[in-house]
């Protein structure tokens, strides 16, 4: 996945310490915490710490590797025979989730081969390439980051 510019990388990573937030944010959104400062307030002092640590190393493309990480995790914690149902279903709500973060959603598209290949390498079972292709994979990236563009997107007269 593309890192900035200025990346230490390995454990001085900003997106790397920081998907675990990312993840936990999602956490909290799918149970129904959905305000951003409810969300920020409930991260718990461990996880401000971590914001206030890397705030200054955090570009763009930090908080789209942090975002597609959590993503990958978040897939790869949902081990099913029903991913081709439920993939699209995790990637919207993460999308909905972490929408309030400066991340922009066509990295979501962009890399979604990367993000297909954190997936496979994360999944303990190595089921998930059987069940659903790259190709299949890169459509729920697409529908989910078009649909999110469309609701977003002026309505003209």
């Amino acid at each position: 996945m593309r890192t900035c510019d200025i990346c230490p990388g390995g454990k001085n990573c900003a997106a790397v310490n920081l998907h675990p937030i990312l993840s936990r944010v999602h956490a909290l959104y799918a149970s129904g915490v959905t305000d951003k400062f409810d969300i920020l307030f409930s991260l718990g002092e461990d996880n401000e710490a971590l914001l206030e640590k890397y705030d200054d190393q955090v570009s763009k493309d930090c908080w789209n590797r942090a975002a597609l990480l959590a993503i990958a995790g978040l897939l790869t914690a949902k081990s099913s025979k029903k991913w081709m149902h439920n993939a699209p279903a995790l990637i919207g709500s993460a999308v909905a989730a972490f929408e309030r973060f400066p991340w922009q959603i066509n990295e979501l598209v962009a890399q979604a081969p990367e993000l297909y290949r954190e997936v496979c390498e994360n999944d303990p079972s190595r089921t998930f390439t059987t069940i659903v292709s790259k190709r299949a994979f890169a459509k729920f990236c697409k529908s989910v980051a078009f649909a999110k563009k469309s609701k977003n997107a002026p309505l003209k007269d």
